[in-house]
């Protein structure tokens, strides 16, 4: 697979992705509050914000494993089916992504349920995961970053329009850090659209447009020409100091 999302007409199935007055409640609780923005097809978003500001749920809410509870979540002007759990023509990354008993390549093999044997796919998420010499290895002996790894490239068989990562990076030493943000880049030069929640100076520093949440509803979202990562990263985790119209370098 040379590109994204099998097909154009999956991508012209999801963008643009439209938010419009989406709320999310649990139990008395708003996680999310009167968020309107749109995500337009190809580049990666980055969802900045404090613990709790709602990043996740945000993520989890466009891939349709929550449903607003107030709003609308509309795919190219059209609203999601409601049956299923996820919504077609995407794919997840968790930060700690479960593996399933078995091989590595058992494990690959999860991406290719409902479609048949390829063994050619196969081979090709192995050796794009760097894992060409360990397919038959235990996926529970694999490392932290190993199995992160292991996780985008099964989200890449599934020839996704749309990638959300939830913290790709948390919890990854600096190497292997390095090996999941060059694996990002590469997905989205295929032209899958990346978005994912990040407190990482050096995953926002790949952002084309940076969104940002505060107690569940959206303060920021532009394109961060002026980002500073040194000096965002000298600043607390979610303490980010930006304009309501931009994050720009005189207020990091």
């Amino acid at each position: 697979m040379n590109g994204s999302c099998g097909a154009d007409v999956a991508c012209a199935a999801l963008f643009p992705i439209s938010l419009q007055g989406v709320g999310l409640r649990r139990g008395t609780n708003w996680v999310l509050r009167g968020l309107d923005l749109q995500i337009a097809r190809g580049g990666i978003t980055a969802v900045v914000g404090p613990n709790g500001s709602g990043k996740t749920s945000l993520l989890r809410l466009i891939h349709g494993l929550e449903r607003p509870t107030c709003g609308r979540l509309l795919f190219a002007g059209q609203e999601p089916p409601l049956e299923g759990m996820a919504y077609p023509g995407q794919a997840m990354v968790f930060a700690h992504t479960p593996m399933l008993r078995g091989t590595v390549t058992d494990n690959l093999r999860l991406a290719l349920t409902g479609r048949g044997s390829d063994p050619g796919l196969i081979e090709a998420a192995l050796i794009r995961a760097g894992l060409h010499s360990r397919g038959r290895q235990s996926a529970a002996s694999l490392s932290s970053g190993q199995r992160q790894r292991l996780a985008l490239a099964r989200a890449w068989m599934m020839q996704p329009a749309l990638l959300l990562l939830d913290e790709p990076c948390s919890h990854l030493d600096p190497q292997a850090s390095v090996a999941i943000l060059q694996d990002v880049q590469e997905l989205a030069a295929l032209g899958i659209t990346v978005v994912l929640s990040t407190h990482r100076p050096e995953e926002i520093a790949l952002a084309q447009r940076v969104l940002r949440l505060d107690h569940g509803q959206l303060q920021t979202f532009c394109a961060p020409q002026s980002l500073n990562p040194q000096r965002l990263g000298a600043i607390p985790p979610g303490d980010y100091a930006c304009s309501r119209d931009c994050i720009c370098h005189s207020s990091v």
